[in-house]
């Protein structure tokens, strides 16, 4: 039995507002002329065909323009991912061209409710498949029967979904013809992201583990962009990845295929084939002579730059322009300028300045005030009194405040004559 995994095309990104539908055209193109030349028994595509829950009606019409011509090689299955619409991925359920041999997978579903996928094949073997579209984490009670575990976290809800498609799986198998595929669009704990996966879906709690896992000739999982054999080396089973390089995160990553041969009783065989098509991804920081130099390496390429000057450059953006090969495409630059550098100082470097004290400024501004000495005098001493409070976190306290207070409570004549006329 032979099984191709393909998945994450989001179909629909964009690069800092760069289209990448060129690129998804000519890689799927390649994805469905090694489908023909490889012949498969049945397809898996783990989940993010889109890149939004909102595609576009060109970027829908790419999408099923491939998965129909990859139904005209083998079956199809196509799971549900993070970025999909479950709702929309229904109602594809519905519209879909039986003939096109493509299964849309929206949601988990428990094998009493076909749950389990059998597909013949024409060598008289039987792949059994257990899919496992994304699931959001306020679905998941829909799948625990007993409301005691309600409350129970993301990874032991996902835990007893596995084990449920590990039963469904068990029941009615034949050895002697079955191959059993887990395909899931899920976190495994210690895959190596490539840090353009969406964050909230790929912390610790949204992992589950491989010893949580139905037993299966092959594992196809989905979700993380980087094409990876999954963690430990107990499972056999792959991260097919994203097809082409989908942001910065993944520049110098190969992009692969995934071609899996499986016997009954027998270990899986998994090859990934290199996938070249569509426009890659390159950074370059330097000075623009260093970016001459090298110019050719960028041919084809989506470049973010960042060059190096020593002091403002005009017209940076044509002179990048003039050194890179017309095929290369710009998505970011930047200019690094040495005459705009601010330097960190550190404790070794501190300068030692002689700052005036408040009492210095408290002279300097009264002798710019034409007041009499003694004011002068009352002033200072009143000042370094409150400097004093505000050193010592005490409340300031002076006495011509009692003696007002005094005056204000009847306790104190009023001196002078206004005080004989009520003033």
């Amino acid at each position: 039995m032979r099984l191709l995994h393909t998945s994450d095309w989001h179909i629909g990104k964009a690069l800092r507002n760069q289209s990448r539908r060129a690129d998804h055209e000519a890689v799927l193109d390649e994805i469905v002329g090694l489908a023909t030349d490889l012949v498969p028994d049945v397809i898996v595509h783990t989940g993010d065909v889109f890149d939004s829950s909102r595609p576009g009606v060109e970027d829908m019409r790419l999408a099923f323009d491939a998965l129909h011509r990859l139904g005209g090689v083998a079956p199809v299955v196509v799971l549900a991912g993070n970025h999909d619409s479950s709702a929309l991925f229904a109602l594809f359920e519905t519209i879909v061209d039986p003939t096109s041999r493509v299964t849309f997978v929206p949601k988990v579903r428990r094998p009493r409710d076909g749950g389990i996928i059998d597909i013949p094949t024409t060598s008289g073997e039987r792949v059994r498949l257990a899919p496992l579209p994304f699931v959001h984490s306020h679905r998941l009670v829909e799948f625990l029967e007993d409301p005691a575990g309600w409350a129970g976290d993301y990874r032991d809800g996902i835990r007893k979904i596995e084990s449920m498609l590990g039963r469904g799986l068990a029941d009615g198998w034949n050895p002697a013809t079955d191959v059993a595929i887990f395909a899931a669009h899920l976190h495994v704990g210690g895959a190596v992201l490539a840090h353009s996966e969406r964050g909230p879906y790929v912390k610790a709690e949204y992992a589950t583990e491989l010893d949580h896992l139905p037993p299966a000739s092959y594992a196809a999982f989905g979700h993380i962009h980087k094409p990876q054999a999954l963690p430990g080396g107990t499972v056999t089973g792959r991260y097919a990845g994203s097809p082409i390089q989908l942001d910065f995160g993944e520049v110098g990553e190969a992009k692969t295929l995934v071609v899996v041969e499986a016997t009954p009783g027998r270990p899986a065989k998994v090859t990934p084939v290199n996938l070249t098509a569509g426009r890659r991804l390159a950074r370059f920081a330097g000075t623009i002579e260093a970016l001459a130099a090298t110019a050719e390496s960028y041919a084809n390429s989506l470049v973010s730059l960042v060059v190096r000057t020593d002091k403002p450059a005009v017209g940076l953006a044509e002179a990048v322009r003039a050194v890179l090969p017309p095929s290369a495409e710009i998505v970011e630059l930047d200019e690094e300028c040495a005459a705009r550098r601010t330097t960190v100082l550190s404790s070794a470097d501190a300068v030692d300045i002689n700052e005036e004290g408040f009492d210095d400024l408290l002279d300097q501004y009264l002798s710019e005030r034409p007041l009499g000495s003694s004011n002068v005098t009352a002033v200072r001493s009143t000042f370094t009194a409150l400097l004093a409070t505000v050193d010592a976190a005490t409340p300031a306290s002076f006495e011509i405040e009692a003696r007002i207070a005094d005056v204000l409570a009847g306790e104190m004549p009023v001196d002078g004559p206004s005080a004989e006329k009520g003033g």
